[in-house]
């Protein structure tokens, strides 16, 4: 699906989308400093658009009405390889420095905007620049562009400016506007046009200030109360945000503390890398991201993690999302995704069902607790699984060493670190070893479990997987797999796309583990997916499915399935 799915188009579409809305964003508030997006974005000029308006010096539109002239726009053509224009994108600039233009006008319409006349927001646009849309519109026309070819971005009182045209679409410019995209970027209002994307971090005080266009006492405040067009549970994780001393003064939008959460260049460098990860097939408009922004000497003293500031509490999976230096990343007790990106990262976590993804570079995984509570089994293509004490599973991958907590002398505790070999945890000539595993290759294999507690990695191909020992985790992998268990107390532990499998001999002690399905995330409830063919249930999960061979849906029940 991905966090920034618009309209349902899909991921791809999605990250295409915001691609295009933040350059553009960015490229409103430095026209002459921003490169161009690389995606054949083009400044269309006054001359073209047949436009009369005031216009400055490097092709800046400025409102039109008097009260507005401090707003700004950009107005770009997107081409092909061939020249031909395929889209428009109209670009509102937010609130600038003194170097830009009326800084004072921008305030007082943000003020205006929260305790000001009725519907001030929703009015913006039309107020400022409702001749430019015209002629835009007309522009589009004119060139065989419907309103599906423009995308309308901004951020701040620029993404309040993309609100105000979306909630004004249907009725002004003759409806042209009405199908257009609309991205918006930390936007202290929330249209509630459907066509909008409000993009923005929960902990910046101006996104989603107002209730849609309504000031409220909230406003000034933390304001993180659902909002339908917006995402609503990602974290820029800055300077201001990890410090306790800091979080004494309330999070508020009076605090200017708190806006350091705000600047555009800012959003543009934590999404970015929210686009760019491995867990964005993942994610949601909702789910919860910790986006690290840290500042560079802060990275190696500061573990990013969710703190629960300036948000309401966070519910389901979280991903953690790193910088491409050395980072400290850290998950909770429930379900997490951690990705370190470039550097030599640190991953702890608290349990439950994860993935940690080092990335590049050298890169640790921190256990805090003795080596002997915890049992491991690498699948010898790259994963090695770590199952602690109360059976949660992490999924790792690019983890170079591991880091033990062990009795000490005098009641204290020691660190012992192991390297992560093919054969086991080396410490010194010390080896610990991997639980016995049979391992399979890129082809269909048949493997046999020898020993309880037996793991069997089918990785890819079409496998069978037997057992008639008990506690033995299988792991399919990618293919279609057949699997024979008895025994009982079997983990069977999908992932990515796992395929369609079936499972023989399936108990009531058995678990199902999902770890990373796309579509089927923390709260998937298997009820609403599950159907019952014959004398087998098939359980649908995301785009793949389980058969579990000879069993009812009666015999079911929630207790067996884990999904994260």
């Amino acid at each position: 699906m991905g966090l920034f799915d618009y309209k349902n188009a899909g991921s791809a579409a999605g990250k295409a989308l915001y691609s295009d809305a933040i350059a553009l964003t960015l490229y409103a508030y430095t026209p002459t400093g921003q490169p161009l997006p690389a995606t054949g974005w083009k400044p269309i000029g006054a001359t073209a658009l047949g436009y009369q308006g005031k216009v400055g010096a490097q092709g800046s539109f400025f409102g039109e009405k008097d009260g507005f002239t401090s707003a700004e726009a950009e107005v770009l053509g997107k081409y092909d390889a061939t020249g031909k224009l395929i889209g428009i994108g109209v670009a509102f600039r937010g609130t600038g420095g003194l170097s830009y233009s009326d800084t004072f006008g921008d305030i007082k319409n943000n003020l205006l905007a929260a305790i000001g006349p009725v519907d001030y927001a929703k009015n913006y646009a039309k107020n400022a620049f409702d001749t430019l849309l015209k002629d835009v519109a007309a522009f589009a026309i004119a060139h065989g562009l419907g309103a599906k070819d423009v995308l309308v971005s901004g951020h701040s009182l620029g993404g309040l400016g993309v609100n105000s045209v979306a909630e004004l679409s249907g009725d002004n410019w003759g409806g042209f506007y009405k199908g257009a995209n609309y991205v918006a970027f930390a936007s202290p209002t929330q249209s509630v046009s459907t066509n909008v994307l409000n993009i923005g971090y929960e902990n910046d005080p101006v996104f989603r200030a107002l209730d849609g266009t309504t000031f409220s006492s909230g406003s000034v405040g933390k304001h993180d109360g659902y909002q339908a067009s917006a995402t609503n549970n990602i974290v820029n994780f800055n300077d201001h945000y990890a410090s306790t001393a800091q979080n004494l003064v309330p999070f508020s939008i009076l605090n200017p503390m708190s806006w350091s959460a705000h600047g555009s260049l800012g959003y543009a460098d934590g999404l970015n890398r929210v686009i760019d990860s491995k867990f964005y097939d993942l994610t949601s408009k909702d789910s919860t991201l910790i986006v690290s922004n840290l500042a560079l000497d802060s990275r190696g003293k500061t573990w990013v993690e969710d703190l629960g500031r300036s948000g309401e509490p966070h519910t389901g999976s979280t991903f953690i999302i790193g910088t491409d230096s050395n980072d400290l990343l850290k998950g909770g007790a429930g379900n997490d995704f951690i990705e370190g990106r470039d550097g030599n990262d640190r991953f702890r976590d608290d349990g439950g069902y994860n993935i940690l993804l080092g990335g590049k570079g050298s890169n640790t995984f921190e256990l805090q607790k003795p080596l002997q509570n915890f049992s491991f089994a690498n699948d010898g293509n790259g994963t090695l699984y770590v199952r602690d004490a109360y059976g949660g599973i992490s999924l790792t991958r690019d983890i170079g060493a591991l880091v033990s907590k062990e009795p000490g002398s005098w009641l204290s505790t020691k660190d012992v670190s192991y390297t992560v070999t093919a054969n086991g945890l080396l410490n010194g000539t010390e080896l610990t070893h991997y639980n016995h595993s049979l391992n399979g290759d890129a082809y269909g294999n048949t493997l046999a479990a020898t020993i309880d507690g037996d793991w069997l990695f089918g990785n890819a191909g079409d496998d069978l997987l037997r057992s008639d020992k008990s506690q033995v985790t299988f792991v399919g992998g990618a293919g279609n797999d057949v699997m024979h268990a008895a025994g009982g107390n079997n983990t069977f532990l999908f992932s990515g796309a796992f395929g369609f499998d079936a499972i023989n001999g399936y108990q009531g002690s058995d678990k199902l583990v999902f770890m990373g399905v796309q579509g089927a995330g923390q709260g998937y409830d298997y009820k609403q997916h599950a159907s019952q063919t014959g004398h087998d249930t098939v359980l649908k999960v995301g785009d793949f499915a389980v058969t579990l061979v000879g069993v009812g849906l009666d015999n079911l029940s929630t207790s067996s399935f884990t999904f994260a």
